[in-house]
This record gives structure tokens, C-alpha cells and sequence, in this order.
């Protein structure tokens, strides 16, 4: 018996684009290093409060040494593909 669940990933939610320009509009030059990312990580004040994402800055800065590559990632795709998603739009 495993101990993972398979998860179904047949019904991803495609996120809304909210850039309305043209390439010529894009940031293109913009450079997401996991580096910089891991170092923005690890100064997160751990006794703040969750954000919309309900993951606490204790849990991040705990974290933030094995999951610094894959959230860049997820920026520099953000950045390239123009969708931002609603939850970042959101937060304060």
C-alpha cells in the first residue's frame, strides 16, 4: 500500500490573464535567481501572520532551502507567460 495519494491532474484551473498588452509590453529582462529567492525566504519574520495562502513565514523560512528553485520557477513562468494568479493579485 502506498502512502502518497495520487492526486487528479486532468482539471488544473487555467489562471486569468491580467496583462492586456503585446510582447513589446513585456518585462522581459527581469532575472529570478533561487539564490535571491532563498535569501527573501530565510529574512521572512517567522511570529507574522499567514497570508492568503495560509502558509506561515515560520513554515517558509523553515522551508526555504529545498523549495527556493521550484517557486522561482513559478515566478519566472508567471513573468514569461503574462498570468499572475488571483490569489497574488489579492493579497495585501
Amino acid at each position: 500500500m502506498s502512502e502518497f495519494t495520487k492526486e487528479d491532474v486532468t482539471d488544473i484551473p487555467v489562471p486569468d490573464s491580467c496583462f492586456k498588452g503585446g510582447y513589446e509590453d513585456k518585462l522581459v529582462d527581469i532575472v529570478v535567481e533561487p539564490e535571491d529567492t532563498a535569501t527573501k525566504m530565510r529574512n521572512l519574520k517567522p511570529d507574522k501572520s499567514t497570508g492568503d495562502d495560509n502558509l506561515s513565514p515560520r513554515l517558509l523560512k523553515n522551508v526555504s532551502s529545498e523549495v527556493t528553485s521550484p517557486v522561482a520557477i513559478i515566478f519566472l513562468k508567471s513573468l514569461d507567460t503574462g498570468y499572475i494568479p488571483r490569489d497574488w493579485r489579492t493579497a495585501v
